[in-house]
């Protein structure tokens, strides 16, 4: 399902240990639902990042990345590809066996910090689906891993000559789509990830051999301290954007903010819906050398914080869904954000930051009551946010709906 308008609101995660810096942005786009995940796990001396892009739900990348982190934590980093092949063909079937629907992509690296002066640090990619693993040099230039866009992953697509001969040999097909898209079945777009139990049911006896599988595919590769490594999934790659093109701009608003690898994270999400992606977009930038790279160091932990984006859908009951749904990941209330909004557009106007939709936005708000930060202030956005919600949106999924709150809840803000 597809929005009116693309919900640009993002949620920022930012951890820190000794050995690396990671920033994380996440945005809905123009999806009716957020079905990403991610794991960011450290450990003694190495770390494990990944991106899960869900497909026909979200149970199955929230459901895998968290027991991806609880292997972690037990189990350790895997020490070698059979270990790694291992820990995710067991997060695979367990997620199976609970007969939940939907599936998810799987792009990961783990990262092994040098264990001496001189050493580089070392990365075991770990691939399942068409999301994305991408090392970068500090100044922006992609470092060829011989991957699909030189990229260090490969995307695994039904018409890929590997995916192809397997999807036959184990009882699927692969037929060519609307838009010249070639699908599992007729039907999905990806030959690699977990979950999808309906394309896992022919071939064996192992996972290997599904017209589906979760099966990774792995590389091995080496970094320089001063390296960075960028894990995103497809909608960041299904516009015009290229991987090169990627690692550009993070590097560039890296050095411009002194190596904020959330803020650079989020310029990658907004460029990927300039460019054209109608889908969730996720962006991870992992920065090697910890508390030794530069910026503002949020020592060891993490920090999460949500920008509001805009609210211009808000009347459109998918779109308030949609934006009720990324409130909730980052931890803040309709009416928070709404509030910071209006703070934003406030300051900005008259400005050379003043967007084009800026004034039509300033409108949802009409005149707010109070002083900025006062409690009459909070509480005339909660009430705002109350007659929004309870109104559920006043259009309809397809159109972007008048201003009035009197429609009705509907489905629109369950399920």
């Amino acid at each position: 399902a597809s929005l009116p308008k693309p919900v640009c609101a993002t949620v920022l995660e930012r951890h820190g240990s000794k050995n690396f810096r990671v920033g994380l942005a996440e945005m809905n786009g123009w999806r009716g639902s957020m079905e990403d995940a991610h794991v960011v796990h450290f450990g003694d001396g190495w770390g494990y990042f990944g991106i899960l892009d869900g497909h026909g739900g979200e149970e199955c990348s929230a459901w895998c990345a968290q027991r991806l982190h609880e292997k972690l934590s037990t189990e350790g980093c895997p020490a070698n590809d059979a270990e790694a092949k291992k820990m995710v063909l067991d997060v695979d079937q367990e997620f199976l066996d609970t007969g939940k629907p939907s599936g998810s992509t799987a792009a990961m690296c783990a990262v092994r910090v040098p264990d001496a002066a001189g050493k580089k640090y070392q990365l075991h990619v770990i691939n399942a689906g068409d999301s994305r693993v991408m090392l970068s040099s500090a100044d922006g230039k992609i470092i060829d891993g011989g991957g699909t866009d030189s990229g260090l992953t490969v995307d695994h697509k039904p018409d890929n000559p590997v995916e192809h001969e397997r999807i036959y040999r184990c009882g699927g097909t692969v037929e060519e789509a609307m838009g010249g898209v070639h699908r599992v079945n007729g039907d999905l777009a990806v030959s690699r990830g977990f979950g999808d139990a309906e394309y896992k049911k022919t071939g064996g006896p192992g996972l290997e051999d599904r017209p589906v599988t979760a099966n990774p595919e792995m590389g091995h590769f080496e970094a320089s301290a001063s390296d960075f490594l960028l894990v995103v999934c497809d909608g960041v790659s299904e516009g015009n954007f290229s991987n090169a093109e990627v690692c550009e701009l993070a590097a560039r608003v890296l050095k411009e903010t002194g190596g904020d690898a959330a803020a650079a994270a989020e310029a990658v999400c907004y460029r990927a819906v300039e460019t054209d992606s109608k889908d969730n977009i996720s962006c991870m930038i992992v920065l090697l050398g910890g508390a030794e790279v530069g910026g503002s160091p949020i020592g060891q932990g993490k920090q999460v914080k949500f920008n509001p984006g805009c609210m211009l859908g808000c009347d459109n009951a998918g779109f308030l869904k949609a934006y009720l749904a990324m409130c909730a990941r980052g931890g803040t209330s309709l009416a928070e954000a709404a509030e910071t909004r209006y703070t934003l557009l406030i300051e900005r106007k008259g400005s050379a930051g003043e967007d084009a939709d800026d004034a039509a936005e300033l409108a949802l708000f009409s005149s707010p009551e109070g002083a900025a930060g006062s409690a009459e202030r909070k509480a005339w956005f909660e009430k705002w946010a109350q007659e929004k919600e309870d109104g559920g949106g006043a259009g309809s999924d397809d159109g972007m709906g008048g201003g009035g709150l009197d429609g009705g809840l509907g489905g629109a803000l369950s399920g």
